[in-house]
């Protein structure tokens, strides 16, 4: 044997002994009923870094902090719950018919019927008098649409130390079914671990299921269910990097089920206002705040939400205060997500957002389809997305004007108003989006392109539009129109793929090389049919 093979069985040998891959270990976990029971916790205590923990079928009611490398992993009914059922002493309010009142020492965080949250208001937000004042709301419900949309309503009044409901239809609370819980903390909470997976887990009744934040990296959430939560359901913040979210089901739970509608859009409305103008504001599938780069959200469906995606910071929406960070989000991939039915935005986008690429999504009635508010810097890429039937915007603006360098491009919109809503924009600029291209698009069944402004003109690039409507961003200047088609017939199907010999096809310019003489993503050499790009989402010829 020589010395060379010698050394190298040395140090082979050396490699088994000190890979915590090769020594992983799996703990299986089964729920307790116990008081204080925390079997999830212990066993994160427990294990080393790689080990895999197993939960069997049942209801876990902890909250677990995760700071070490290992994997989570739910067998089928395997449960987080972060609720226990209410033991509340309730009776009728004295001055407010059809309202409950009961006696509670602190503030719960969230009150459920059934398993589904009713909508709460807060007593510091809501004391101006008129139809906004809680005693109002709580009685009559909100000026327009009452207990239709809005089933119900509760409030906690700190001063006398007691919790106001209004129950569906004004139902006595000893025929339900109620469960609160009195944490805002996640139910994991990943703490500047890396390499954590959590997979194949059903969260429900809390405040959020997952936070990952603390410069934690290269975590992994897939295939998780969050079937109910009151603030969040997965966030990232802290900087976390390199982290996928994938192939996960997340849906609000809340009593009141809405689906975006033009006609009836004034009364849908006040669900929003009711948390925006009186309650706890958003509640979002999936949050990125002042995380990481090169974070992945990929395959999800996001339902019955506020917004569906949220990358940004709600601290810098105006251009007179700096960025904290300009890599927060950088590299960010947003891809191949159904988001639908949701009560705000689709995906917002703010901040820096550097390099990020918003792609193959499928937005299907939401409130505020793809919202931009304030991006800074980009490139941002956002392409062969599909926006159905929103109500009642598609892609806008918001906030401020944005300076970043940005592509939208082969996107496909049906239905709504204007593909395009230059809105929001302050006044306080010279500029819109001067670095903002919208590209080969295709706008159907709606009013057309975009509006023209009112005060002055629009600043951005468009070229290769087509729209079945008429408006568009400059209808006095035919040379900024010349490569836009406006006005025309396109047959095509439900999700607004034309049929053959469409007016779409090769209306497009080449995107190959766009970016001085480099392509844009998903538009590499080659990537179209005909003599030139069709218009939208889908290469038909």
């Amino acid at each position: 044997m020589t010395i060379k093979f010698y050394l190298f069985i040395i140090a082979f040998s050396f490699g088994l002994i000190t890979c915590p891959a090769l020594w992983a270990k799996n703990i299986v976990v089964q729920s307790s009923d116990k008081p204080g029971s925390a079997p999830i916790s212990k066993a994160v205590k427990q294990a080393s870094a790689g080990d895999v923990i197993i939960l069997e079928p049942g209801i876990y009611r902890e909250h677990v902090i995760i700071n070490k490398s290992l994997t989570l992993r739910g067998l089928p009914g395997a449960i987080m719950n972060g609720a226990k059922r209410s033991t509340l002493a309730w009776r009728q309010a004295d001055d407010l018919p059809g309202v409950y009142v009961a006696s509670a020492k602190k503030r719960i965080k969230g009150l459920l019927v059934d398993g589904k949250f009713i909508a709460e208001i807060r007593s510091t937000r809501t004391t101006k008098a008129g139809d906004w004042h809680w005693k109002k709301l709580l009685s009559k419900g909100p000026p327009r649409s009452a207990f239709k949309e809005i089933l119900g309503l509760w409030m906690y009044d700190p001063e006398s130390q007691q919790i106001y409901a209004r129950f569906p239809n004004a139902q006595d609370p000893k025929n339900l079914q109620l469960s609160f819980f009195t944490t805002s903390s996640p139910m994991i909470y990943i703490d500047g671990a890396k390499e954590v997976i959590i997979e194949n887990l059903t969260f429900e009744q809390c405040s959020s299921a997952i936070r990952i934040e603390r410069q934690a990296q290269r975590c992994v959430v897939r295939q998780c269910r969050i079937t109910s939560f009151e603030s969040t359901g997965i966030m990232l913040s802290g900087n976390a990097s390199h982290c996928l979210i994938e192939a996960c089901d997340i849906t609000r739970g809340s009593l009141e089920e809405w689906s975006p509608s033009l006609q009836r859009d004034k009364a849908n409305y006040e669900i929003w206002q009711i948390h925006k103008i009186a309650g706890n504001y958003d509640r979002n599938a999936i949050v990125l705040f002042r995380a990481g780069p090169s974070n992945k959200i990929i395959n999800n469906h996001l339902h019955r939400v506020f917004d569906g995606i949220s990358l940004g910071d709600y601290q810098v929406e105006s251009l007179d205060i700096p960025l904290q960070d300009p890599d927060h989000g950088r590299d960010t991939e947003i891809a191949n997500n159904l988001i639908e039915h949701t009560r705000d935005s689709g995906i917002e986008l703010g901040a820096a957002c550097i390099n990020v690429e918003v792609h193959h999504n499928l937005l299907r009635q939401t409130h505020g389809g793809l919202r931009f508010k304030l991006p800074r810097i980009g490139p941002i890429y956002i392409h062969h997305n599909r926006l159905i039937d929103g109500a009642p915007f598609n892609i806008w603006f918001s906030m401020d004007a944005s300076p970043a360098e940005a592509y939208v491009y082969h996107n496909t919109v049906v239905g709504g108003r204007e593909f395009l809503l230059p809105t929001g924009f302050t006044n306080k600029r010279d500029f819109l989006a001067p670095r903002w291209h919208f590209l080969n698009n295709l706008s159907l069944k709606n009013s057309g392109f975009c509006k023209a402004a009112k005060t002055r003109s629009l600043d951005f690039t468009a070229t290769g539009n087509v729209s079945s409507g008429s408006t568009s961003p400059w209808p006095l200047d035919d040379a900024k129109n010349k490569n836009n088609l406006y006005s025309v017939a396109i047959a095509h199907d439900s999700i607004g793929k034309p049929l053959g010999g469409s007016a779409a096809i090769d209306k497009g310019i080449d995107l190959s090389t766009y970016l001085k003489g480099k392509s844009l993503p998903g538009c590499e050499s080659g990537y179209f049919k005909g003599k030139a790009p069709d218009a939208g989402a889908d290469e038909i010829e």
